[in-house]
């Protein structure tokens, strides 16, 4: 008899503890037999403390495997340089420093202990490769489009492998090996208003994937952008957060990188002036 087993899968939280919670009710709901995070726990969201404690009260409960994220390196590598070129920037990096002066260093040493990327097996099933980004660069997208896909698909044994990072939730390649993308927990891609996260589920034929998308309070998460005053220390950044929240367009670092093609544009990412962010948001058509 083949053994049945559901593994919930979360990636990109990225600090939205009260998505994180719709996402786990229903995992829960499902019952699942672990759960798997593919990193980028925090980043545009208040509170961080409370998405850590949601994730440590869950790992001493239940089944849990925990991958670093890129955005995990940022907290690690602050820790290690504290002339970090981020340090000293202005607002455009407040929603960084939020985090990072919210961290202590246990979270840090729980961040740099985790692995990039896992390979999970469990008796008699297929193993399944999980990874934040790539299984070799948590900052690169697993996408057919980039140029060392198949050098990639080459090193990897596994025919399942399981990302995020793109906040696009979906099969990403379907062949002989597949790519799954877990979607985002936080700030979803092409989602407006709504969280995600991925069910895996193992039969005969190997794991198949189904991919949730629940509605959740959005509006207080954008409430507590504004009570906790990160809107008023980051306001573009939160900004960008609020439009992704309610549209599902325009990532923050499609954003970024419009301020950075701007005509005249020399600051370093860091340092971005309000009037270059002004006309950037303008642009984009992202509102006040």
């Amino acid at each position: 008899e083949t053994l049945r087993m559901k593994l919930a899968i979360l990636s990109d939280i990225h600090g939205n503890y009260i998505a994180l919670q719709s996402c786990l009710k229903h995992a829960w709901e499902q019952q699942v037999d672990a759960y798997l995070f593919l990193g980028d726990y925090l980043g545009e969201f208040p509170y961080p403390k409370k998405t850590l404690e949601i994730l440590y009260e869950l790992r001493s409960n239940y089944s849990c495997f925990f991958i670093r994220g890129n955005k995990e390196d940022y907290w690690i590598n602050r820790r290690k340089d504290v002339r970090c070129d981020w340090k000293n920037g202005n607002h455009s990096i407040m929603a960084m420093l939020y985090n990072y002066e919210n961290l202590t260093s246990a979270d840090i040493d729980f961040f740099e202990s985790l692995p990039i990327s896992q390979r999970i097996a469990f008796d008699g099933m297929e193993p399944v490769l999980v990874c934040h980004g790539t299984p070799f660069a948590n900052n690169k997208e697993l996408h057919p489009n980039s140029e060392d896909f198949k050098d990639i698909l080459h090193k990897c044994q596994e025919n399942y492998i399981v990302c995020g990072h793109t906040h696009i939730q979906g099969i990403v390649y379907n062949s002989e090996k597949k790519i799954i993308n877990a979607g985002a927990v936080g700030v979803p891609l092409k989602s407006p208003h709504k969280t995600q996260y991925m069910i895996l589920t193992s039969d005969s034929c190997g794991w198949n994937p189904e991919f949730i998308s629940l509605e959740y309070d959005v509006e207080k998460v954008i409430k507590e952008l504004h009570e906790s005053g990160l809107w008023d220390l980051s306001p573009y950044w939160c900004r960008i957060t609020q439009h992704l929240l309610y549209t599902g367009e325009v990532s923050h670092g499609t954003a970024l990188f419009h301020v950075m093609k701007l005509n005249g544009y020399k600051d370093p990412w860091y340092n971005i002036a309000p009037s270059y962010w002004e006309e950037a948001l303008r642009e984009l058509g992202i509102d006040q």
